[in-house]
């Protein structure tokens, strides 16, 4: 069964649009890294990496266009989906006297979910191009930890935040 739930606009506030901007600037400094470096890149470079983040595949360079372009569509998917939280599924029953305060918090997650997807991407990326450069060995023994738990922390403080005010 579909639940439908209502459509509130939230204004965001001024942080969060300075949380906006920095989420852009974040994407734009992903693509110009990327940018920067590519002619300093030899033709092959590492494409994947194993669970202790040591390159493990090797391709040609132009595969590292294929994360910011990653990066922009994430970026504009969780953009987009910030401003419709009537669409999420909401753990708690939405009423008059919350929703105001549930839909803030799921656009909040959303935001801060956009930060670390493009703070991880630039990560990957910068590390790929060090690797390649033959500056770095990978992305480091502790690197998917860090991204498993970052990845989980904004989700789950969302879920326990609205269970806990309602």
């Amino acid at each position: 069964m579909k639940t439908q739930y209502p459509i509130l606009k939230i204004k965001p506030s001024q942080l969060e649009r300075y949380h906006d901007v920095i989420n852009v600037i974040l994407l734009l400094s992903l693509i110009g890294t990327t940018c920067y470096y590519y002619g300093q890149l030899p033709d092959t470079i590492p494409t994947h990496f194993n669970i202790a983040g040591e390159p493990d595949a090797y391709g040609d360079k132009i595969t590292l266009l294929f994360l910011p372009g990653l990066g922009v569509f994430v970026f504009a998917l969780l953009y987009y989906f910030q401003y419709k939280p009537h669409l999420f599924k909401h753990r708690i029953t939405i009423t008059a006297e919350n929703i105001e305060e549930q839909y803030t918090k799921a656009i909040r997650m959303m935001r801060v979910l956009n930060t670390f997807t493009i703070l991880l991407f630039f990560y990957i990326q910068y590390q790929t191009i060090q690797t390649a450069l033959g500056k770095e060995e990978g992305l480091g023994q502790y690197f998917i930890v860090f991204a498993v738990i970052g990845g989980l922390l904004p989700l789950l403080t969302f879920v326990f935040s609205s269970k806990k005010t309602s």
